[in-house]
C-alpha cells in the first residue's frame, strides 16, 4: 500500500489574477438588521461603494495549507463600518494611513482582531492599503451591528462630498506600481 504525499514547494500569485472578494464565498454577505441594511443601503446609493476595492490574492484549501491573502483598498477619508468576523486576522499596513480611534497606523504598521471583537478604521488623507490575513479558514463571516442615524447621516453625507473622487481612482498605488490597471474585479465595500 502506498501512501501519496502532498509534493512541497512554492506557489506564486499575482496581482493581475486577483479576484474581487464579493465575487468569492471566503467572505459571506454581510449579516445584518433590517433596519441597518437599509441604512448600509442608503450609503452605498450616496456613494459609499466607490471608495473600496477588496481582492483576493491568494485562497488556499487546507490540503494546500489554508491560507488566505486579501488586499483591501480604502480611498481617502473611507469610514470602514463597525463590524467583526468570525475567525482571527491579522492586518498590515502597505501604503497610505489608517486611522483607528486616537491611533494612525502608517505604512509597516498592522493589528490583530481576535475572532468576533468589534472593529472599525478610517482611510486616512492619502487612503489605505491593508493585507488581511488569515489562516486555516476556508470561510469567514461579516456582522455589522446597528447604525445609529447620525452615523448614517454622516457616513451619506461624506460618501456624496467624496464619491466624484473616489470614482476617478481606478487603482490603489500597490497595484499601480505592479503594472495592474485596476479592471479586474469590481469595487465594493467588505
Amino acid at each position: 500500500m502506498s501512501t501519496k504525499t502532498q509534493k512541497k514547494g512554492i506557489s506564486l500569485f499575482r496581482a493581475k489574477d486577483a479576484v474581487d472578494l464579493m465575487d468569492t464565498d471566503l467572505m459571506s454577505k454581510p449579516e445584518m438588521s433590517p433596519d441597518t441594511e437599509a441604512a448600509f443601503g442608503t450609503t452605498l446609493a450616496a456613494g459609499l461603494g466607490a471608495g473600496a476595492q477588496t481582492k483576493v490574492l491568494l485562497r488556499q484549501s487546507k490540503d494546500e495549507g489554508g491560507f488566505s491573502l486579501v488586499t483591501l483598498w480604502f480611498k481617502p477619508g473611507y469610514p470602514l463600518p463597525r463590524h467583526t468576523h468570525n475567525v482571527d486576522c491579522v492586518y498590515y499596513v502597505i501604503s497610505g494611513s489608517a486611522i483607528m480611534g486616537n491611533q494612525t497606523l502608517r505604512a509597516g504598521d498592522g493589528f490583530f482582531v481576535p475572532e468576533d471583537a468589534p472593529y472599525q478604521y478610517s482611510a486616512g488623507p492619502e487612503g489605505v492599503e491593508v493585507l488581511e490575513i488569515r489562516h486555516g479558514v476556508e470561510h469567514f463571516d461579516m456582522k455589522i451591528p446597528d447604525f445609529r442615524p447620525d452615523v448614517v447621516s454622516a457616513v451619506n453625507q461624506l460618501a456624496q462630498e467624496r464619491r466624484n473622487e473616489w470614482e476617478q481612482m481606478h487603482v490603489s498605488p500597490t497595484m499601480a506600481a505592479n503594472g495592474t490597471n485596476g479592471t479586474n474585479g469590481a469595487n465594493g465595500a467588505s
